[in-house]
């Protein structure tokens, strides 16, 4: 046994006295010297003829001063054997006075009460059976040379006095020391108590270790079932954790009264393993050697417990308990260094998003949505192999990721099969399908997040190719992921430096070529490519989170703009703002505070501004959307629906919206006049507006033809290349400074 037989090799260390025994010791040994003399002055006046050489005392008082001076050395090497010693001298020379003047031996009993005395100081029942023997031989011896011993009453009465005088400062120490004792090991014993600790006390010279009841307790044992081998206690040790331990315990280079601790296992009776905490101090010999040491030990199971499950709640998925973004990362991470030592060997990861999953919570609610999810984690584990692992990402995105894998294909066909049963939820069998997008490391890849973003990219070319279905990131998907991500950067970096741009398309009334209205859209100067259009960057923004800031500079800069053509344009003040709103922006929950801050900033009035959403947010929350739209609504603002027809059908809530204007999508316009069927709803279209008693605007109007067609079905209000481009501020304002002309002819290209 490697820990428990071990202990350090020693030598015996010097017996150590308390400080307030030395005290004693240290009056004791003055206080004999004087009685030394004393006794000697007493001796000659009572039997003048009586033999006591002066060299006799002078030597016993110098022990006696010596080994009080001894008290004082540092460390105080050598000092109780000089204090057997004095006893030995003392012994001695009351021997030697009895032989040489025949007194009675019973004087000399006197000599067993110092050495109990001195005994008692130095807490060693031996040295009193030693030295009271030593003593009684030596008086008997005497007294058998004696043949009729003398008695003097006097010589007596002295001595006695002086024992009794010692006798009491003993015994008095000795109780006050033993009360002291007493209530210290009153203390330490509820303090263990109120602990609720394990104690332990491990003798390394002796090889003795005490465990106390609730040590064992913890480990659930019985008083009785370990004994004081210290095998008890390290074959209890966890394995993994032993070796570990045996450096905690024997660490070098530490003093005397040093602290240890070690958090370990041990096995419990149960055959389970409890975590403990194990604290101790150390106690050495003169060479630094330990010799003994001594501690608690702390039943710290929970906390263990506690801070596992803390720790695999901040990596795991409170759902569905699959692995979070940030330990797949980390396993990608790991699985990516694997491929760089052995290329030979590739990984892959599979990127799944679940496609429209929106409309099932819609259809059967959150709660039953969560249970989807969690179905669907349960068949993603069906098809791993062991060392396979798969994460849920975050919403209805998962991503798996594949170890050793030649051809990640055919595990995500598996996927795709497994997908196909339905799901039974809140008593409706659901459908679900997925676009999968798969990344493989022979393309190269250096950072986890490298990885994703291509997987990622393949999902959503899977999606724009027609859902439930699989694409393998390829070198020109990766360089175009590449290129995103530059200009993602680039992005970040314009609206810091004040690259962005608002362009303003006019909105007229179409048989008088009124102007009402400005639509503010988003340019990008790029300090390279020069003007950039929104269908290029502003789907990069809201996948990216960069919309949110995007969209506050371009309603507050569009707000500004307003203010100061209504300050230059007295026809200006009827116009209003369009400015288009993402669903992340519109969703927001301090949007309308926000929105309020900016028309405070700029002075430009709330019912001169109109916010457009498109049908997919309404989608996304339609309760939340409403109270939403009821609260801009009360501020003054106005709201149109964009794009109406292209998205989800939102006509079961369309009059239940506060709207106040319907868009028509530009792709209608275009091809209304090829597709009758087209015709057939833009009319209907405009007929629910005008039943809903909302403005309708058309986009995209570039022709007269268009204009009529649109005229006569009863669209009033159209916007197009037909009345005027988007236009740059300073153009926009050359118009505002010709009105009331109206816009009779389409603007050359800017």
């Amino acid at each position: 046994m490697s820990g428990a037989a071990r202990t350090p090799n020693a030598e015996r260390p010097r017996a150590q006295l308390p400080e307030k025994d030395v005290l004693t010791v240290r009056w004791l040994a003055i206080l004999a010297s004087v009685a030394v003399v004393g006794f000697g002055y007493v001796y000659r006046v009572v039997l003048p003829e009586a033999h006591d050489p002066w060299i006799y005392r002078f030597v016993v008082a110098g022990v006696c001063l010596l080994v009080a001076g001894m008290s004082f050395l540092p460390g105080r090497p050598g000092f109780i054997p000089a204090v057997y010693t004095l006893f030995g001298v003392i012994t001695a020379w009351v021997v030697v006075l009895l032989g040489m003047n025949e007194f009675a031996p019973e004087y000399a009993l006197g000599l067993v009460v110092i050495a109990a005395i001195i005994s008692a100081v130095l807490r060693s029942t031996r040295a009193l059976a030693v030295y009271g023997a030593a003593t009684l031989a030596g008086v008997a011896l005497v007294a058998a040379r004696i043949p009729e011993p003398r008695v003097s009453p006097q010589l007596f009465g002295s001595y006695l006095v002086v024992i009794l005088v010692l006798f009491y400062i003993v015994v008095r120490n000795r109780l006050r020391a033993e009360r002291e004792i007493a209530a210290s090991e009153e203390r330490y014993a509820l303090a263990a108590q109120g602990a609720h600790d394990g104690l332990w006390d491990w003798d390394l010279r002796r090889g003795v270790l005490y465990l106390s009841p609730r040590w064992k307790e913890i480990v659930g044992c019985e008083d009785g079932e370990i004994g004081s081998d210290p095998a008890g206690w390290f074959d209890r040790i966890h394995p993994d954790d032993r070796a570990r331990v045996d450096a905690d315990l024997f660490r070098r280079g530490q003093g005397a009264g040093a602290l240890f601790e070690s958090e370990h296992r041990v096995r419990h009776s149960d055959g389970g393993w409890r975590w403990v905490l194990v604290r101790g101090v150390w106690v050495t010999d003169s060479r630094g050697a330990i010799v003994r040491m001594a501690g608690s030990q702390t039943d710290i199971s929970q906390r263990k417990h506690f801070e596992e499950q803390l720790l695999h709640d901040a990596l795991h998925d409170s759902l569905t308990g699959l692995p979070n973004r940030a330990l797949f990362l980390d396993r990608l991470e790991r699985a990516i260094a694997h491929t760089h030592r052995h290329p030979e060997r590739q990984f892959a990861v599979i990127f799944l998003d679940l496609d429209r999953f929106k409309v099932i919570n819609d259809r059967v609610g959150h709660l039953a949505a969560d249970q989807v999810l969690q179905a669907i984690a349960e068949r993603l584990l069906r098809c791993l192999r062991a060392g396979d692992s798969v994460a849920r990402l975050g919403g209805d995105e998962f991503a798996l990721l594949l170890e050793d894998v030649d051809n990640p294909a055919v595990v995500a066909q598996r996927v795709q099969h497994e997908l196909q049963a339905p799901f039974e939820v809140a008593g409706q069998q659901l459908g679900v399908t997925a676009s999968l997008g798969i990344a493989i490391s022979s393309t190269g890849f250096s950072r986890p997040v490298d990885v994703l973003r291509d997987a990622d990219a393949a999902m959503y070319r899977a999606k724009a190719r027609g859902r439930a279905r699989v694409e393998i990131a390829d070198a020109e998907l990766h360089a175009h992921s590449l290129s995103q991500l530059e200009l993602e950067s680039q992005l970040r970096e314009a609206v810091e430096n004040g690259e962005l741009r608002l362009h303003f398309q006019p909105i007229v009334v179409m048989e008088t070529r009124e102007l009402v209205g400005f639509e503010a859209l988003l340019r990008w100067q790029h300090p390279g490519r020069g003007l950039i259009g929104p269908e290029e960057f502003i789907p990069l923004a809201e996948q990216t989170g960069m919309i949110m800031p995007v969209g506050r500079w371009a309603l507050r800069d569009g707000c500004r703009q307003m203010r100061e053509w209504r300050g230059a344009f007295p026809e200006a003040h009827r116009l209003w703002l369009s400015v288009n709103l993402s669903s992340r922006q519109f969703l927001h929950p301090q949007l309308v505070q926000e929105i309020h801050a900016v028309l405070a900033e700029t002075g430009f009035p709330p019912d001169r501004l109109r916010l457009e959403i498109t049908e997919s947010v309404i989608m996304d929350d339609p309760a939340t959307v409403t109270r939403v739209l009821q609260r801009l609504r009360e501020s003054g603002i106005r709201v149109a629906l964009d794009d109406f027809g292209t998205g989800y059908s939102s006509l079961a809530y369309l009059h239940r919206l506060p709207l106040d204007t319907l868009k028509i999508d530009r792709s209608f316009v275009h091809q209304m006049h090829t597709d009758p069927a087209l015709q057939a709803v833009i009319q209907t279209v405009i007929s629910l507006s005008d039943s809903l008693r909302l403005d309708t605007v058309a986009e995209g109007v570039e022709t007269d033809e268009d204009a009529r067609a649109l005229h006569r079905m009863g669209c009033r209000l159209g916007q197009g290349f037909l009345f005027s481009r988007p236009l740059a501020p300073a153009d926009a304002g050359h118009i505002l400074a010709a009105l009331p002309a109206v816009l009779a002819a389409p603007q050359p290209p800017r």
